[in-house]
């Protein structure tokens, strides 16, 4: 059996003994993948990806980058290793990553070494109390929602639109329940819909898997939301 094959059992293990469920939406089992060999830890983020692949890939972001200025301040929310840090952060003033595991924390910082504007930061793994009001151009998050409960998933949202100033933006990847059936952080269209009701406007492009969401913070929530649908 392989080691990644054991974090994911260790996991297992963990939410059966709090009643079931999915053992890549607890905590258990990104902390042990942050402490396996680099390569498995890689893995468990990337799955079927090796080290020199996460290190010397384009590692592009989901959303238009023409959304990042060279006067950015940036938020990666769940950032892991910082997987798309460099290419980010070489696009904007300030890249901060945000992840609630300490050891994918120094994982991060190890691997972005030498970043110059880059700044990771430990959290609670619901909120973003370290941050003040406003402080952000753009927060995302890069394939990360799939692994957090629906109230985690709203807890962020809300944050997010807190911490950006108005007419911020927001981004992220937020798991289709017709694609992930019967799944913990799964929405339907009127869930992620609601997800995004912090932010002044939003709107959500439907692909196979995914909603692709993008929320502009300021003014009234929910104002101006719109669905767009579109089949890949």
């Amino acid at each position: 059996m392989g080691l990644l094959s054991r974090i994911a059992r260790r996991a297992a293990r963990r939410r059966q003994a709090d009643g079931g469920g999915d053992p890549m939406l607890t905590k258990g089992y990104w902390e042990d993948a942050a402490a396996a060999p680099l390569e498995q830890t890689v893995n468990a983020i990337c799955d079927g990806y090796s080290y020199e692949q996460f290190k010397g890939g384009d590692q592009r972001v989901h959303f238009d980058e023409s959304e990042l200025a060279p006067d950015s301040v940036v938020l990666d929310l769940a950032c892991g290793m910082g997987r798309t840090c460099r290419r980010v952060a070489g696009m904007v003033r300030e890249y901060h990553g945000v992840d609630f595991v300490p050891g994918m924390i120094e994982r991060a910082r190890e691997h972005n070494r030498g970043v110059p504007n880059a700044v990771f930061h430990v959290n609670d793994g619901a909120t973003l109390g370290g941050f003040e009001d406003g402080m952000f151009d753009v927060v995302y998050s890069e394939l990360a929602f799939q692994h957090m409960p629906k109230d985690t998933q709203r807890s962020y949202a809300a944050e997010a639109a807190r911490v950006l100033r108005e007419g911020g933006r927001f981004f992220a990847q937020l798991s289709r329940s017709e694609f992930y059936k019967g799944a913990e952080h799964a929405l339907t269209e009127a869930e992620a819909r609601d997800l995004l009701s912090p932010f002044a406007s939003a709107s959500i492009v439907r692909t196979e898997a995914y909603w692709l969401a993008r929320g502009v913070a300021g003014g009234s929530a929910a104002a101006g939301m719109r669905t767009n649908r579109r089949e890949f």
